[in-house]
């Protein structure tokens, strides 16, 4: 039986479940490279949706404190698409998992998940952006995301560097590095670790005509040159996240680069700062905290 397992963490599996012709699929680049270091699985597959191959039984895992409800009905939609006999391993109330059965019981009614908003900085254009269920910020730009971006297109405009390449960490959607573009042209690098979001972001940079590239990474990039880093780093697990973004930060730019990271309480990411660069500036825009160093 060809089995695959949908929204497990590798703290869910075990080798028994594993044992067979089994996969186990996963949005998320980290998951997929601790899955791979602790059960040595050569069938973990990466990907935005659901792997189109002839699958005998799916089992899906999901509750309200796994994954939002709409990527939840997003992936059950494509599993009961897939026409394999699939199975419901729900973390919740009875009530909640009826429900979303409910939703997907009606084949007939297909819901559309991607969305579309607009979002611009002081000056510039309107953007047209797109984001899928599992993007952060999915349907709507966040007031961080836009803090950072006011900040770094106002000072890198004044810069005048010409074409400056820009690397955007966490990228989501792209939203930051695609609203810095549309003041100042740059070579941009859009890094996420959600495939969800890589796929958001590798659209809107063709929609727009942007020129760069986009990564599928959870510890950066090895390039280097960059005169402008700008991350918006998830700030659980002890600031543990917002390390390997200051750390690729240090690595990639080059001397005199810029890098920028916004915070809603400045007193808690600044000493994490300053383990990477000497001197840390706060520069407050829209209720938030945007730190600003000089590799």
């Amino acid at each position: 039986m060809k089995t695959l397992l949908v929204g497990y963490k590798v703290s869910d599996l075990t080798n028994k479940m594993l044992e067979g012709e089994v996969a186990v699929h996963t949005l998320d680049i980290y998951h997929y490279h601790s899955i791979k270091k602790i059960f040595k699985r050569d069938r973990v597959i990466c990907s935005p949706h659901i792997p189109d191959e002839p699958w005998d039984l799916i089992k899906f895992r999901t509750g309200p404190k796994l994954m939002s409800g709409e990527l939840a009905l997003d992936l059950l939609q494509e599993i009961a698409n897939t026409g394999a006999k699939w199975e419901l391993d729900y973390v919740g109330r009875e009530r909640d998992r009826n429900e979303l059965l409910d939703k997907v019981r009606d084949r007939k009614r297909q819901r559309v998940f991607r969305a579309e908003w607009e979002a611009s900085l002081p000056g510039g254009p309107k953007l047209k952006l797109c984001s899928y269920p599992g993007c952060f910020c999915h349907r709507r730009g966040d007031e961080g995301g836009l803090a950072l971006a006011e900040v770094v297109g106002r000072e890198l405009k004044a810069s005048g560097i010409e074409r400056p390449k820009l690397l955007d960490m966490g990228c989501g959607s792209g939203m930051v590095g695609l609203l810095v573009n549309s003041v100042v042209k740059c070579d941009l690098t859009l890094i996420d670790s959600h495939t969800r979001a890589i796929e958001a972001a590798q659209e809107n940079m063709k929609n727009l005509g942007a020129e760069g590239k986009t990564v599928l990474s959870d510890n950066g990039t090895d390039e280097t040159g960059f005169d402008v880093f700008a991350g918006n780093p998830p700030y659980y697990s002890d600031y543990r996240i917002a390390e390997v973004f200051l750390d690729t930060a240090r690595r990639c730019l080059k001397k005199g680069g810029a890098c920028y990271t916004v915070v809603k309480n400045a007193e808690n990411l600044r000493p994490v700062q300053e383990r990477y660069f000497p001197q840390v500036e706060t520069i407050n825009r829209r209720g938030y905290a945007i730190l600003k160093s000089y590799a």
